[in-house]
């Protein structure tokens, strides 16, 4: 079931012809958007991650690509795209996962019936990521009917488990190596700040995510014997507790060693860029942020910092009524973003160590994901193009930020070439990416799909 008020479309005059072709296919570019959001592509359904690969193929090819789904044994669909000629080739890199939808009681519709009301579409992955992944394969077949074939070689990249750490998309790519081959690489994702000013963000952190278990008993014990029974809550709160002082400090040996140093160029792009800590308070309703940091020490924190994030715990009893217990058994997951050059399996080998020298060699953890950071450069045609396009048709001046502070797998893509990359896209400071009643607003798509389409041609030709 879809749920609509409306698309927020208009019927004024149109000045231009690509404005007049998304007037005319508004509707129908909206009823892709909510049925590719409509599949629930989460890790763990592997029927809904093929069925999204195979919506991304069969809408390439209806866009004038060829399409074809690459595969390697336990792992999700790598859908690829390509067409157009030129000198210049950009690799788009896209995923069609999705985060868990949970927790589902604090969505206003159902995440996978997507809403759409208010010039605004509700649903579980929007924005992050198939809002972005399809604008752009619709500014292909915009392109092409207004302004003809496309001047440069585009090459899709749209994998399924980038919300999972992309973990076998090096595995992909090294049985293909041809498929990262181009002149820069149009990252997923993209972002409008709260002034209307389009992001543009030339990188991403890395990642390690681990999962941590300590198991202190064979079973549960009543709470009586509290006095003496080793309670496995508590064990992992004091073996977590030993990762980060108050002050956010990671104290893992050796944590720090690789970071690398910001450029001056770099700081000053985060200096000169508009920063609004009042705003970023008032949408999560806090009233200061954490760590004792002053607002200009999270200007550039947020950027140049590696993190310690605690994500969730699970332990005893926690249902209705009370059941007096000491657990023997709990779990966490803790994510450790990472900047440059700092490797994550270096990391988890220096997380290990300090929990046996912190006498918790009890505790043991898993890496799940890992993921190297990368941050291209601003100085780029490509760069360039993309600041060319947000600009006209967003009416702001573009903002540039070294990298975000989410994880993207732009290391394996570009690293060997050194590519630069950039994101071009629409969310917004409220979109609730991750989290329930995500969103976009169609203003904001049409913008970036406007956007989007121009570049396929500027890119071309772009000093």
């Amino acid at each position: 079931m879809v749920h609509t008020s409306g698309i927020g479309s208009h019927t004024a005059p149109v000045s231009d012809p690509l404005q007049g072709y998304l007037e005319a296919n508004k509707q129908r570019f909206v009823r892709e958007l909510v049925e590719l959001c409509a599949i629930p592509s989460e890790a763990s359904d592997p029927t809904a991650l093929d069925a999204a690969a195979t919506w991304c193929r069969d809408r390439l090819a209806s866009a004038g690509c060829s399409a074809r789904i690459l595969r390697v044994v336990d792992a999700p669909a790598l859908v690829v795209g390509e067409t157009g000629s030129g000198k210049r080739t950009l690799v788009g890199v896209q995923h069609y996962d999705v985060q868990p939808a949970v927790p589902l009681a604090l969505w206003q519709t159902p995440p996978y019936e997507p809403a759409v009301r208010d010039g605004a579409v509700y649903a579980r992955g929007v924005d992050d990521n198939k809002g972005h992944l399809l604008l752009r394969i619709q500014a292909i077949e915009a392109h092409r009917a207004v302004f003809g074939e496309l001047p440069i070689r585009i090459r899709f990249l749209i994998e399924g488990e980038e919300e999972s750490g992309s973990s076998n998309l090096g595995r992909l790519l090294a049985l293909h190596p041809g498929l990262t081959d181009g002149d820069g690489a149009l990252k997923e994702g993209g972002a409008i700040d709260a002034a209307g000013r389009p992001q543009l963000s030339l990188g991403g952190k890395g990642i390690l995510y681990c999962h941590f278990r300590v198991r202190t008993m064979s079973r549960d014990a009543h709470s009586g014997g509290a006095t003496h029974y080793p309670n496995a809550a508590w064990r992992l709160a004091h073996a977590l507790a030993s990762l980060m002082d108050e002050r956010g400090r990671v104290r893992i040996a050796g944590f720090y060693d690789d970071v690398r140093r910001p450029t001056d160029a770099e700081r000053r792009m985060v200096a000169e860029a508009p920063f609004e800590p009042q705003a970023m308070k008032e949408i999560l309703g806090i009233e200061r942020f954490a760590f004792g940091r002053g607002d200009e020490d999270v200007r550039y924190a947020a950027v140049f910092e590696p993190t310690c994030n605690v994500c969730g715990i699970e332990s005893g009893y926690n249902g209705p009524g009370s059941k007096t217990v000491i657990p023997c058994e709990a779990t966490a997951k803790v994510d450790f973003r990472l900047v440059p050059d700092q490797d994550p399996m270096k990391i988890a080998t220096l997380l290990r160590a300090h929990l046996d020298r912190s006498g918790f060699d009890d505790v043991v953890f898993s890496a799940e994901e890992g993921e190297h950071p990368y941050r291209g450069a601003a100085d780029s045609p490509l760069v360039r193009a993309v600041k060319a396009v947000a600009e006209q048709e967003f009416g702001k001046p573009a903002v540039l930020v070294p990298n975000s502070g989410g994880t993207s797998p732009m290391w394996v893509v570009c690293n060997a070439r050194k590519m630069p990359n950039v994101t071009l896209g629409m969310g917004h400071p409220g979109a609730g990416a991750h989290a329930p009643n995500e969103h976009i607003l169609l203003e904001n798509y049409w913008r970036a799909l406007r956007a989007t389409t121009k570049l396929y041609s500027l890119f071309a030709t772009q000093a």
